[in-house]
């Protein structure tokens, strides 16, 4: 009878454990070109990418320029800078969950009858030519600002190299014309490429700043569709000036090549974002600095106030559940892989 009860909290607590981890509205659109042609199709794929990047920590900046002001005086420039950062992140946690997300992967394509064509085999195509691999299991720098990724045990990549600045070079042509060269060079495979970005802060508008300068962050944790990732770029040589990374998640495929493209394409993207509930709370962090004036006097190079520049900053830490968040993460990028691999398997018969 002890036994019994024991084992019927082992299992109310392992209910309540899954039922706290909880997603939002899966808004997903898949489009699939060229179905037809996919069955007459070599059963091979090459797995080209398969990354999981996460934000870990988020800047933002705003700046209002001083000058002359309406009637005479001078008002100082001001900035504001805000940052939010996660601790308690364990990078083995964020690993494991995205070698299993990579491992069921495997086994589902493997399942609807393809073979995995190697790194090894890949890696002598003329397409690859001089460039770089990369290995898992890894948890690193993505090059992007405030963003890790990470690359399952078991797979290797390729990419052109790093620039000096540690973003990894890329050709604007590279998203829509490489997986159509691969696929010619690989006897005209299957071409996938897995990525998920999550973000768990975003800037906030504010309309009336009025003489100051404002930011604002919001905490929310989700995998996002098409997102550009800002940051103040302190090697700018204007002041406020940011950076600019337009990133997306996505599940997709090509095969064939005909042109410069693809005939067959099936694509997984989100509508909009996944939230991923229960493991930040939504909050706001707001940096503030008003700007300084002066008002002329009736004796000559006199004003009534300095007009150095104001500066203001505010950082905040998020401590958040290692395990919890890595679990949030599978969850959501499960989801969405299940969901384009599905779209491709059931084609192939």
């Amino acid at each position: 009878m002890k036994r019994l009860i024991i084992l019927t909290l082992l299992i109310c607590i392992s209910v309540f454990t899954s039922q706290s981890q909880t997603l939002g509205e899966f808004d997903v659109k898949t489009s699939e070109m060229g179905k037809g042609k996919l069955q007459k199709a070599p059963k091979k794929v090459y797995i080209a990418s398969f990354n999981v990047y996460l934000e870990v920590y988020k800047e933002a900046i705003d700046f209002k320029q001083g000058g002359s002001m309406l009637g005479g005086g001078q008002t100082s420039n001001a900035t504001a800078r805000a940052a939010v950062g996660l601790g308690g992140i364990d990078g083995n946690d964020i690993q494991q969950k995205a070698n299993q997300l990579y491992n069921e992967f495997v086994a589902d394509l493997k399942k609807g009858g393809l073979e995995i064509i190697s790194p090894d085999v890949a890696g002598k195509i003329s397409a690859y030519e001089d460039w770089e691999r990369a290995s898992g299991p890894f948890v690193g720098d993505s090059g992007i600002p405030g963003l890790l990724v990470s690359i399952p045990a078991g797979h290797s990549q390729y990419f052109r190299g790093m620039k000096a600045n540690g973003k990894v070079k890329k050709s604007m042509f590279d998203d829509n014309m490489m997986p159509a060269k691969l696929s010619s060079q690989l006897d005209d495979a299957i071409i996938a490429n897995v990525n998920f970005y999550f973000m768990f802060a975003e800037e906030g508008s504010d309309m009336f700043k009025g003489n100051s300068a404002k930011v604002k962050i919001l905490t929310n944790l989700r995998m996002v569709g098409d997102f550009t990732v800002q940051a103040p770029n302190d090697k700018g040589i204007i002041k406020g000036q940011q950076t600019f990374n337009r990133v997306s998640s996505g599940v997709i495929f090509n095969q064939g090549k005909v042109g410069l493209g693809s005939p067959v394409a099936f694509a997984t993207n989100l509508k909009k974002p996944l939230e991923v509930d229960g493991v930040i709370k939504k909050e706001k962090v707001v940096a503030f600095q008003k700007q300084g004036s002066s008002t002329s006097t009736s004796f000559k190079s006199i004003s009534l106030m300095d007009t150095a520049d104001k500066f203001s900053k505010t950082t905040n830490w998020i401590e958040v559940d290692s395990k919890k968040y890595a679990n949030g993460l599978y969850m959501a990028a499960k989801k969405m892989l299940d969901s384009g691999t599905q779209s491709l398997v059931s084609s192939l018969k």
